[in-house]
């Protein structure tokens, strides 16, 4: 009888200390700010290019396009390989939407519409691993490593410490309850929405109002009191200008459907 031969798993290149690392601090231990670029489009192309012209992180946007689960995917594996930090946004606080950010690899989750503290709870429930919440157990997924690294307690506590789940505020009623949703433990961040927040406020679209500005800073404030990250989306302008003095360290700062509108119409408008 033949004798069975003995498998050999290879050592992954991906150490497992490397999961405890927080994307926010740099390798010496100081505050780090990242920069990041919107993709509405689905391309991966672009997720890669975005990373490589310099994007310290890249967003993948789920709650306002069509991209599949299987695209962005694709695009956080991109976004890496260009050197950046993948970010989606979900399209709710939904189980499945955090739990797939997360299994294909997502470092940085962002929940919109969190109004009250039990929706941020929910996000927690769904996001971590316990003891902080219920996420649904797989090792051989992306964003586990493909269990690579050897599953233990302490391996779940740094997946748990390395994802960083934030909840978007956009709304009156969040901004009031903005204290009670900084309170609840697991949530890494606090977003700010200045389109749908200027929306809820009656300032549709006036991102320079100057009570919007005050508005923002209110809340970035707030959450740093906290001990939360603060993030944005907004294009270079004086609220972009007050966030960055505040100290907001997640910058959403351009996108290639809106950048391109742009680029695209100076071209055409050059070349008669």
């Amino acid at each position: 009888m033949q004798q069975a031969r003995s498998i050999t798993v290879p050592k992954p290149r991906t150490k497992s200390a490397q999961l405890n690392n927080n994307p926010f601090m740099s390798e010496d231990g100081r505050p780090r700010r990242l920069r990041g670029a919107a993709i509405y489009s689905g391309s991966l192309r672009l997720a890669e290019l975005s990373a490589r012209i310099g994007f310290d992180a890249v967003w993948i946007e789920k709650e306002h396009s069509a991209i599949d689960w299987n695209q962005a995917e694709g695009m956080c594996i991109a976004i890496e390989n260009g050197g950046g930090i993948p970010i989606i946004r979900v399209p709710s606080n939904d189980r499945r939407d955090i739990l797939l950010s997360l299994e294909v690899g997502a470092r940085i989750v962002v929940v919109p519409m969190i109004n009250r503290p039990e929706q941020a709870r929910q996000v927690v429930r769904h996001g971590k691993f316990p003891p902080l919440g219920e996420r649904g157990y797989n090792s051989r997924t992306r964003g586990m490593g493909y269990g690579l690294n050897g599953m233990s307690t302490s391996s779940l506590d740094e997946v748990n410490q390395r994802n960083q789940l934030f909840v978007q505020i956009e709304t009156r009623e969040a901004v009031e309850n903005l204290q009670a949703i900084c309170a609840v433990e697991g949530i890494a961040g606090i977003f700010i929405g200045p389109g749908d927040l200027s929306l809820s406020y009656g300032w549709m679209g006036q991102l320079d109002n100057t009570s919007l500005i005050d508005t923002v800073l209110q809340i970035i404030r707030q959450a740093h009191d906290a001990g939360k990250t603060t993030g944005i989306l907004v294009g270079p302008g004086p609220l972009l200008e007050a966030a960055i003095e505040a100290g907001c360290q997640l910058l959403i700062v351009g996108g290639d459907v809106a950048d391109l509108t742009s680029a695209w119409s100076q071209l055409l408008n050059r070349v008669k």
